[in-house]
């Protein structure tokens, strides 16, 4: 208490003797803290395990979060938490093995007999820390036992469990009175997945319980899975620079590393159901009659996938020839069998929960096993497929790789690869880490395959895996439902939300009265009025006609009663009615935020299938790249429109996170990933679908909502054009380009950004060089503004930049030609410039001497290629403009510049202008002879 200095602390009194002051540090502190040092320090010194555990089990016992409290490393250092272990001798080493082993049996024992759900949290909590701790290094021992205690706790009832016995043990105990092997400990010779059921039995036993509560038993469910995911985060980690190995299963692959540590901890339920242990059950699956429980079913499914999971690994093991081909067929069903066991692991129960919860997780059990049989049927078909696809030709068989793709998808958009909406499962939300790392290890098992199938020719003529279904499911995952469906769901949002707004308008006032009404009689009233209209609806009242008038005459007769109007249910009823619009509207922006939350885990799919790798092996189909950029650049430019929304509605801006995040990671996917794609097919099909997709790019870029929307479609406009064959002599692209440059000096309103020609200058030099020359030296002469017109001249000089050694090195000849042929227009153009007085600004000279500046040194390298008339009237343009500024530096810059050009002028073709005189000298010589 006199370490943490929160209790017992005084108030400092001031100078008028009060005690309103700030609170001050107890006394003692100083004193308690140096006495945790010399503690640690003593103990440190004399490397007693049983002063170390003595001490630690007072000081977590007294308070489990003892070292936060104080502020110290008390706890930490005793255990040696602080100390990594690449500075371990082999004696420390075997000091913290034996001081974890320890005090993990301390936390097991202060867990089950822990007297209420906050201290058994706690002492949870601390168990999760050590194994983390252990998860650093390999082979994490002590973690592995904290996974296989967190399950063997939180879901089997150990109370019966056996320890099986050999014949020579079995024949040994009969020689044994009752009481000698009463006395006799159960955890001799106890199998290694077996201690911790053993174990928990005993204690169970020494503190008369029946059974953890079931509290506890869902916190350790939780902690198991996130400890789970943790684990095979590290399998096969990246060293950390230590002299040890960081392996935990040798030199194996991830995939198959994960799937032996699952298989590892699927194991170990299957020891304690053989050994006596059962299973916690829920009650609907206690009150199932099928002759197979789905449980059982889903069981069956998963050893199914071992199988043949183990069998591609054994191939792999004695396999030869085509080595490459079995290991990523390996690869391939070690993926998909650590899903299988991920999601096979989220089956177990923790017991009975409440009858509401129970209704849910009834809805997630149902869930799981049917993606548990589909993942099945899914692996023995791509099998099947491998083995037949050379003797099979049956264009109708069901592409294998379609059925898993919607099923990654389903999975990554549930509650059990996803969010959970209810936000009360805390062992769903914990086990989702890890199926989702299991999906991204499934996904690029399958890459891997369709790889080594590709390089090895092994794939049959017919057979395309990436097919348009495979593209559609990938793409509507990331960006939603398509065109169609996407302007009619904004056209019904749109008119939900004018109806909200017409609502809202009328009911306005009534919501802003002050109402002193019941709510059970509000509610009272409204069930009656609802059942009355139901049942008046659902009755058909039929008339004789024959009493029709003698109804009307009686009703003629009767006394008219006057209703009177009630001003109070009419503001109910709006009060009522406004607050089930907000409920409405505060779920849709909820499902919206989930909504792109699944989105933005299912990208993850398409990082994947379009890696550099892939790209590279050109195994994907053109149809498949070129059929993704349009998705992707409108949903970027819907999902920018609805932040801009978003921040006008606090209930919107909920989800302003997500919305940023998916944005960021298209743009990603775009620039970072599909501008590497290359077409190595140059059949004139591709290239007629190539130009049409540049088009529908172009179109879309054309019609941009952002700066950031417009350097997307640049890029990906870019990677289409760069993969089109002989594209310099391609009419079609020098055409596009050229009205898109038009539009961007021309119209005011255009939505094409400066960046679309910097990003070709920049990344396609030559092509920028043919197709922009002659449009940007139009476009400095006659943009509707001098910021476009100097930006002209800006591009201009970004072409003309550089030495003759190094700019044409990256230049085509017919690049090099184009640049020689305009130059004299681009002198020219800097001469009318120059002149030009709505150029007079200072900020519009200094550009256009930047881009003067540039030519110059084109010029020096190109003399023969100018002519020197224009030289000169440049060089008179750059004398004009010194004389008629004020500024020092720019009159400066002009002569330096002028100076220079006297010598292009003396290289420079001075007959250029006199051709056509030599040519009719030559006829007159003629006309003499």
């Amino acid at each position: 208490m006199s370490a943490s200095g929160g209790i017992g602390m005084k108030r400092a009194t001031t100078a008028e003797g009060d005690s309103e002051g700030k609170y001050v540090e107890h006394h003692l502190k100083s004193l308690a803290t140096t006495t945790l040092a010399d503690m640690v320090t003593c103990c440190c010194d004399d490397d007693s395990i049983s002063r170390r555990m003595a001490i630690v089990k007072a000081l977590v016992s007294a308070d489990p979060r003892f070292d936060t409290r104080t502020k110290t490393q008390t706890v930490s250092s005793l255990l040696m938490f602080n100390v990594s272990g690449k500075e371990l001798t082999d004696d420390q080493e075997r000091l913290q093995k034996a001081l974890w082993e320890r005090y993990l049996s301390f936390l097991e024992e202060a867990i089950i007999s822990a007297d209420s759900l906050h201290k058994a949290t706690l002492y949870v909590e601390l168990m999760c820390k050590l194994a983390k701790r252990d998860l650093l290094s390999a082979p994490a021992n002590d973690a592995r036992r904290v996974i296989r205690f967190f399950m063997t706790a939180a879901f089997f009832d150990c109370s019966e469990i056996s320890v099986p016995t050999s014949k020579h043990t079995q024949s040994a105990k009969k020689k044994k009175t009752k009481k000698s092997s009463g006395n006799t400990s159960e955890n001799e010779h106890v199998p290694q997945e077996l201690e911790s059921a053993i174990r928990i039995k005993e204690l169970l036993r020494s503190h008369k319980l029946e059974s953890i509560p079931q509290s506890s038993r869902v916190i350790m469910s939780a902690r198991f899975y996130s400890l789970l995911s943790d684990f095979v985060s590290a399998i096969n980690a990246p060293s950390r620079g230590g002299s040890k190995p960081n392996s935990f299963y040798g030199k194996s692959s991830k995939p198959e590393a994960v799937y032996r540590a699952l298989s590892e901890i699927c194991g170990v339920s299957s020891v304690l159901e053989i050994c006596g242990a059962k299973r916690f059950t829920t009650c609907s699956e206690g009150n199932s009659s099928e002759d197979d429980p789905p449980v059982e079913l889903s069981r069956k499914h998963m050893l199914n996938v071992k199988k043949i999971a183990d069998e591609a690994l054994v191939k792999e093991c004695a396999g030869s020839a085509e080595v490459e081909h079995l290991r990523a067929q390996s690869v391939f069903a070690t993926g998909c069998a650590s899903l299988m066991i991920s999601l096979y692991l989220q089956v177990y129960s923790c017991g009975d929960v409440d009858n509401l919860e129970e209704e849910d997780d009834s809805e997630d059990n149902e869930a799981l096993h049917e993606f548990i049989s589909d993942l099945s049927e899914i692996v023995e078909n791509f099998f099947r497929v491998l083995e037949n696809q050379a003797t099979s030709d049956d264009d109708n068989d069901e592409n294998p790789l379609a059925a898993l793709v919607a099923l990654l998808v389903n999975i990554l958009s549930s509650s059990i690869g996803g969010e959970d909406p209810r936000l009360n499962n805390a062992s769903m939300a914990s086990a989702s880490k890890l199926t989702r790392e299991a999906v991204k290890m499934a996904w690029s098992g399958v890459i891997s395959l369709i790889s080594s199938l590709s390089v090895n020719g092994s794939i049959h003529a017919r057979r395309n895996f990436v097919d348009e279904d495979v593209m559609n499911t990938v793409i509507e995952s990331v960006c939603g439902a398509s065109e169609g469906n996407d302007v009619e769901g904004g056209q019904e949002s749109t008119s939900e939300s004018g109806d909200d707004e017409d609502d809202s308008q009328v009911f306005a006032q009534a919501t802003n009265m002050d109402l002193d009404l019941d709510e059970h009689e509000l509610e009272s009233a409204k069930r009656r009025v609802d059942h009355e209209g139901e049942s008046g609806l659902d009755e058909d009242v039929e008339l004789d006609p024959s009493k029709l008038e003698n109804m009307l005459l009686e009703d003629s007769d009767a006394e008219i009663d006057v209703l009177e109007h009630h001003a109070g249910a009419d503001k109910a009823l709006a009060q009522l009615i406004k607050m089930k619009q907000e409920t409405r509207k505060a779920s849709q922006a909820e499902r919206e935020r989930i909504d792109f939350c699944n989105r933005l885990r299912c990208a993850s799919l398409l990082d994947a299938l379009f890696s550099a790798s892939v790209l590279k092996s050109g195994w994907l189909p053109q149809e498949a790249v070129l059929g993704s950029f349009i998705p992707m650049l409108r949903s970027y430019k819907m999902i920018a429109k609805n932040i801009e929304k978003s921040l006008l509605s606090p209930l919107a801006m909920k989800s302003i996170n997500e919305k940023k995040s998916l944005l960021d990671r298209l743009a990603s996917l775009i620039q970072e990933k599909l501008s590497k794609f290359r077409c190595s097919d140059n059949s004139v099909a591709d290239k007629n679908s190539m130009l049409k997709a540049a088009v529908d790019i172009s179109d879309e870029m054309k019609h941009s909502s952002s700066l950031a929307h417009c350097s997307c479609c640049s890029v990906a406009l870019i990677a289409v054009v760069r993969s089109i064959p002989d594209v310099e002599n391609e009419t079609e692209v020098a055409k596009m380009y050229a009205n898109c440059l038009q539009d961007w000096s021309s119209r005011k309103s255009s939505k094409i950004h400066t960046c679309v020609f910097d990003d070709l200058i920049q990344r396609i030099p030559s092509l920028a060089t043919v197709v922009l020359v002659q449009p940007l030296i139009t476009a400095a002469k006659d943009a509707h503004t001098g910021f476009l017109r100097c930006e002209s001249l800006r591009l201009l000089s970004l072409l003309f930049r550089g030495d003759k050694n190094s700019r044409e090195e990256t230049l085509s000849m017919k690049a090099q030609t184009v640049l020689n042929n305009s130059c004299n227009s681009f002198a020219i153009t800097l001469k009318d410039s120059l002149c030009d007085s709505a150029l007079e600004k200072s900020r519009n000279k200094e550009e256009i001497l930047n881009a003067v500046k540039h030519f110059v040194v084109y010029a020096k390298s190109h003399a023969a290629a100018m002519k020197k008339s224009s030289i000169d009237d440049l060089q008179k343009a750059l004398l004009t403009a010194a004389d008629s500024t004020n500024s020092a530096g720019i009159r400066s810059t002009c002569s330096r510049m002028a100076d220079e050009l006297t010598e292009v002028a003396q290289h420079a073709d001075k007959d250029g202008d006199t051709k056509p005189s030599k040519t009719s000298s030559k006829k007159k010589k003629k006309s003499k002879k």
